[in-house]
């Protein structure tokens, strides 16, 4: 069973999200993580975090962002589906950059996973989530 982590990024400095936070959440769930890196501002450094993050799961997909194109947010659905195309996972889990997954729900998660790994009436797992917010 492989699993793939993914999500999309442009400008997480410049706007305070916590990323490098996000993806060590999900690292050791996941074999890959996939992450559609924007292109960024020149006095971001986006990339740099990822960086110093220094694991061989991580896998970037440079893009531009087209917001004429995909106008009123739907550049990020457009993000999203770029890096889910590229995660060669059974199992797929999407995080967004300002999300993450605590650390004692990964062994609950991981056997989910496998319970389910053959089932092919499941397409998905749901979560409980807390949003916080100010």
């Amino acid at each position: 069973m492989v699993v793939s982590g993914f999500t999309f990024i442009k400008n997480a400095s410049k706007l305070y999200i916590p990323l490098r936070e996000s993806i060590l959440s999900v690292l050791p769930l996941v074999d890959e993580f996939v992450i559609a890196v924007g292109n960024n501002d020149e006095d971001d450094t986006t990339l740099a975090i990822i960086e110093s993050i220094d694991s061989d799961k991580i896998k970037l997909i440079h893009t531009v962002w087209n917001t004429e194109k995909y106008n009123k947010n739907t550049e990020f659905a457009h993000q999203t589906d770029i890096a889910k195309e590229a995660c060669t996972g059974d199992w797929l889990i999407y995080i967004q950059a300002d999300e993450a997954i605590h650390e004692e729900d990964h062994d609950t998660i991981k056997l989910a996973l496998n319970h389910y790994k053959d089932d092919n009436s499941i397409d998905g797992l749901m979560f409980k989530y807390r949003h916080f917010w100010g």
